[in-house]
């Protein structure tokens, strides 16, 4: 009884996505709940079907918006990736807008902190040692 049950609410979730022809994200780089010990340098995005990307933010917990350094493309695709800006330690949202080719529009969200161990690196020379300055 128990795998009738698991099997019909597996063909049950196939079916309403089959139903769904809407675009999705289907995965993001950083990815959503990502804590970074290394900093960033491009933000990727992945649909499930071509879609043109029509807003796309990147902000600080503060709500203060960071300019990306490249704009995303203007035509339809499944991947979007764009150059990040060099970021601060701290808790960064994601806030995108999509449109499918049939216009229905889709929108969403998502988070990612980079750690403070990720700027020690930067931090140092290039010959690996950390220098203080008095």
């Amino acid at each position: 009884m128990k795998i009738f049950k698991i099997v019909a609410t597996l063909s049950l979730v196939l079916f309403s996505n089959l139903v769904s022809a809407h675009a999705g994200l289907k995965s993001s780089n950083p990815m959503d709940g990502a804590m970074l010990n290394k900093l960033p340098t491009d933000l990727m995005l992945e649909f499930t079907t071509p879609v043109k990307l029509v807003k796309l933010q990147l902000k600080e917990q503060s709500g203060k918006v960071i300019k990306l350094k490249s704009k995303p493309s203007k035509q339809f695709e499944n991947t979007f990736n764009l150059v990040m800006p060099t970021l601060n330690t701290g808790n960064y949202k994601v806030k995108w807008m999509a449109m499918g080719k049939d216009a229905h529009k889709m929108k969403g969200d998502f988070t990612f902190m980079v750690h403070s161990s990720g700027m020690k690196k930067m931090a140092g020379s290039s010959d690996g040692h950390s220098h203080k300055h008095d």
